[in-house]
């Protein structure tokens, strides 16, 4: 991974706060616009019983060109437009913040905004898992288990 400046770092933890932003938008979405048999428990917070339910509207994506998968314990989210992906983690609300490397990278390369960032990123998956630990060191982020972490 190539040395990040302050700036950069600073971006990457905008990049961050972008992501969630826009996973729970897209998780907001997914429960109001298709028919989840869960719907209840899912409103309270139990994001893992998410399921690839019809939608209400009839069409293969949700509003604004979203295409979803759930699949596991992640919904992976693709805007049909502008090509952005989000691949996000179910459990429960808090849940959704949380980033893996991979994942994380491409985000950043599917985000007009971020694209230029992943020029950092000689190897995507190790240099931005080295990126989450030396931001853990900071007190930036936690690791929430294995190699997955949480901007705090």
């Amino acid at each position: 991974m190539t040395e990040l400046t302050n700036d950069i770092e600073k971006e990457l933890l905008k990049a961050m706060d972008d992501y969630k932003t826009i996973a729970q938008l897209l998780i907001d979405k997914l429960i109001t616009e298709t028919d989840q048999p869960e719907k209840a428990e899912i409103q309270a917070g139990r994001y893992f019983e998410i399921q690839n339910a019809d939608l209400f509207n009839g069409q293969e994506h949700l509003s604004d060109n979203w295409w979803f998968d759930v699949h596991g314990e992640h919904c992976l989210f693709r805007n049909l437009i502008t090509g952005q992906t989000l691949e996000v983690s179910l459990g429960n609300e808090e849940s959704i913040a949380n980033l893996d490397p991979y994942f994380f990278y491409n985000f950043l390369e599917t985000t007009e905004n971020f694209r230029h960032l992943t020029k950092y990123f000689k190897n995507p998956f190790n240099d931005t898992l080295n990126l989450f630990k030396k931001l853990e060191k900071k007190q930036k982020m936690v690791n929430i288990y294995d190699v997955n972490f949480r901007k705090i």
